[in-house]
């Protein structure tokens, strides 16, 4: 039987992001609750993959209600924009995205900023990160640190998100995020999501603690397949009605 490379270089990531990261995600966690119990949300923002760990963060089973999803393809669901164009990979290095999206969310003044980009340096992203810093916001980046600092990473000259983050996790993936060398130029196996996801659900469960820790209202949802879970969750749907929108099915 082939023994899987990729399995034991995710377990050894995962030990390391919980051996390395848990005191920036501790510090997160107190921006996000103070957030919250100001009246704010935790706004999210990803462009390509990594909006698989926005994702795990908003309008699911078990997930804060007070969670929005930012996203490209904001433009064409709420701006008018032509769908071919969010089609396009490279779409998220236009320069001013960030712009439009930021104003069709409206953000409220405390809200807090979670930007994911595992290489930190696209257009989208790195003005995302300015303009909620312009605007107020603290800003929470998760990223790479080791393809940030990559002497091979793509050069823009211009800030990385690390370097405009107010506080910086890493996800601990590897340049380029794959892992395993099949082949010489042939490497698979990213494991950005793996160990966004695990940093995104370390970060949900702290936030609700110390919610709980203040004696304050823990807006969370639960399974729409259990019963009652429908009513349940119209009510913070409807709650957060003006500050979250609701994601795609």
């Amino acid at each position: 039987m082939v023994e899987s490379q990729f399995a034991a270089d995710a377990g050894a990531l995962v030990e390391r992001v919980l051996a390395t990261q848990l005191p920036a995600i501790h510090e997160a966690a107190e921006l996000v609750a103070a957030s919250i119990a100001a009246g704010g949300v935790l706004q999210t923002f990803a462009t390509g993959h990594s909006r698989a760990v926005c994702l795990e963060l908003t309008g699911r089973a078990g997930g804060l209600a007070s969670v929005g999803m930012l996203a490209v393809k904001d433009l064409v669901m709420f701006g008018g924009v032509d769908p071919a164009l969010v089609l396009d990979p490279t779409y998220e290095r236009t320069p001013g995205l960030a712009g439009r999206i930021y104003e069709l969310a409206r953000p409220g003044p405390a809200d807090v900023f979670l930007i994911v980009s595992n290489s930190g340096i696209n257009a989208a992203i790195v003005e995302m990160a300015e303009l909620a810093k312009e605007r107020g916001h603290r800003v929470i980046a998760l990223t790479s640190l080791a393809h940030t600092r990559s002497p091979s990473a793509r050069k823009v000259g211009a800030p990385t998100l690390a370097d405009l983050a107010d506080l910086v996790i890493d996800n601990c993936a590897p340049a380029g995020d794959a892992t395993v060398e099949l082949a010489p130029g042939i490497r698979i196996g990213a494991v950005s999501s793996l160990t966004g996801v695990l940093i995104a659900q370390v970060l949900a469960e702290l936030v609700c603690r110390r919610l709980l820790e203040q004696r304050l209202d823990v807006p969370v949802f639960v399974s729409a397949n259990l019963a009652g879970g429908d009513v349940h969750n119209a009510a913070l749907y409807e709650r957060y009605r003006e500050r979250v929108r609701p994601i795609e099915p």
